[in-house]
């Protein structure tokens, strides 16, 4: 095991005052640390702070996908280290397709990998056990489907059933599908209510641009989780695709929702990227991770500040400040207390709840880490 001492950062006991939802307040303590995965000098792929990642049922390990070489790798959690890569084809019969957008671990160790046109169910071996056919699949008025959702995600039971978010830019729309395999027919769902994809698009006035915001796609308590980046709302679904509640509650340390922003379309970029920065600035949130060992729902939510300086390199200029905020929520998702997490200064793109502590991504000069928050 590596780690990395941090004055003010690892091993450090804080004590924050947060508030309880209509319970009054109390004092939440908390450490953090940070650890450093070896990766026995093997490059790991971590430009998009793994969000093509993927954690096993156990917590064990978790799965990164490497587009260096169209593989998986596997990261043992307890190990700190890289133990196993497993190599797929692009084409043929066992071909992926490419690029891969997204995947999941299944609980028998077999993948579902989503690439830009098709998706499947695919060994360790890379051999492709079950093609998943959207294309050719019948909705509920009896037509053919005929595309391809952009996000997809297998949810297990007794029946093979995928869940995939569909975009439809030129209506400013998203819907949830489900896919039944066996029966070869996809259910619509509203996912859209409160119009928290719909209002925070951006585009520039007589242009085909789109900037649209994140809507989060999860598995985690064997739900699947519907969130949305500039909107706190919830929506669970169960693994057979079966609607189970949607989750309501009033933040005290941050907006509920984002001061939405122009529905008509704006005059360049420039003024998309200041009104996406504003954004940013109010309330960005992140999907609820499930945590086994206290049975509760971990959430974390970001207010950022960015330089005035313009970057020739990416959309966004760089983050002067960040801060973090942390909701805890019991089983049924009442949400429980709050807190701020001031060593959490990144974009915490992947978190996952491990051992009862949370452990957010963290990339150490390429270098794959973790800030390891123990609450």
């Amino acid at each position: 095991m590596r780690q990395i001492t941090f004055l003010l950062i690892v091993s450090v006991l804080i004590s924050c005052h947060s508030k309880n939802n209509d319970q009054g307040s109390h004092d939440t303590l908390y450490s953090v640390d940070t650890l450093l995965i070896d990766s026995k000098g093997q490059p790991l792929y971590l430009k998009y702070q793994l969000i093509n990642s993927s954690i096993d049922e156990e917590k064990r390990s978790i799965y990164l996908f490497n587009d260096f070489n169209h593989s998986i790798d596997e990261v043992n959690l307890d190990e700190l280290a890289l133990v196993n890569n497993y190599p797929f084809e692009t084409e043929g019969p066992d071909g992926t397709g490419e690029p891969v957008n997204n995947f999941n671990v299944l609980k028998d160790g077999r993948f579902f990998i989503k690439s830009f046109s098709k998706s499947g169910v695919f060994d360790r071996s890379g051999a492709l056990k079950q093609k998943i056919d959207w294309i050719n699949s019948i909705d509920s008025t009896g037509i053919k489907y005929g595309e391809v959702p952009n996000i997809e995600l297998l949810g297990e039971h007794t029946g093979l059933t995928v869940f995939g978010l569909n975009y439809d830019y030129k209506n400013r729309e998203i819907g949830l599908d489900v896919l039944s395999v066996q029966k070869n027919v996809v259910k619509r769902f509203e996912i859209d209510a409160e119009r928290s994809y719909r209002d925070f698009i951006l585009t520039v006035e007589g242009t085909q641009y789109v900037l649209d915001p994140n809507v989060f796609l999860v598995v985690e308590n064997n739900s699947i989780i519907i969130s949305h980046q500039f909107s706190n709302e919830v929506l669970l679904f169960n693994s057979e695709g079966g609607f189970i509640k949607k989750v309501d509650y009033e933040p005290k340390l941050t907006p509920k929702r984002v001061n939405k922003g122009n529905e008509k379309g704006l005059a360049d970029l420039k003024q998309v990227r200041e009104e996406y920065k504003n954004y940013l600035g109010q309330v960005c949130f992140y999907p609820p991770v499930w945590d086994e060992v206290n049975k509760r729902y971990l959430r974390l939510s970001t207010k950022s500040v960015y330089s005035e300086k313009e970057s020739k390199n990416s959309f966004l200029p760089e983050v002067q400040e960040s801060k973090a905020y942390l909701s805890v929520f019991d089983v049924d998702f009442n949400l429980v207390s709050e807190l701020a997490i001031p060593e959490l200064t990144m974009k915490p793109t992947k978190y996952f709840a491990k051992d009862g502590k949370l452990w957010v991504f963290k990339n150490f000069s390429d270098e794959l880490g973790f800030i390891v928050v123990d609450i």
